[in-house]
């Protein structure tokens, strides 16, 4: 069997649409990120997926986001369906585990020495859902002038 890699995958804001911003741990009254759930079934079939959440370390809060996968995830796709892996397999870890990549929308990727954004970078980078100029398409709305553009593999 070959061996699986794991994709770590944020909730709040790349799976969960976050909306209506915290709540607490156990509350999760917004939808899913537009394709979110189907992404999830197609990468599970090939990779082992950790969701990571502030809510990982709290009193109800994986529960909280499996109950929240449950009632958002079609049944046939939960249980299984249309694959050898189902949305029950996903880990909710409660430390950071080794990944090929972390999905977030709070990320910004380092590209190496002299990349590391000043502390105006911070204070402006906005999620994609927070930013004025978000559209469907945008993985990084904003991205300081002070770091380079990635580089292509």
């Amino acid at each position: 069997m070959a061996k699986r890699y794991t994709i770590a995958v944020d909730f709040d804001g790349v799976l969960n649409s976050y909306e209506s911003g915290w709540q607490g741990a156990t509350v999760l009254p917004d939808p899913p990120v537009e394709g979110a759930i189907e992404w999830l079934h197609e990468m599970i079939q090939d990779f082992d997926i950790a969701i990571m959440s502030t809510r990982n370390w709290q009193e109800g809060g994986i529960e909280a986001m499996r109950a929240w996968l449950q009632e958002h995830t079609p049944a046939p796709l939960w249980y299984e369906g249309g694959g050898e892996r189902g949305l029950e397999d996903i880990q909710f870890p409660t430390s950071k585990p080794p990944a090929l990549i972390y999905l977030d929308d709070r990320a910004v990727r380092f590209e190496g020495p002299g990349t590391f954004p000043s502390k105006s970078d911070v204070h402006r980078l906005r999620p994609w859902n927070k930013s004025q100029k978000a559209t469907k398409t945008d993985v990084i709305v904003e991205r300081p002038s002070a770091l380079p553009r990635p580089r292509p593999y």
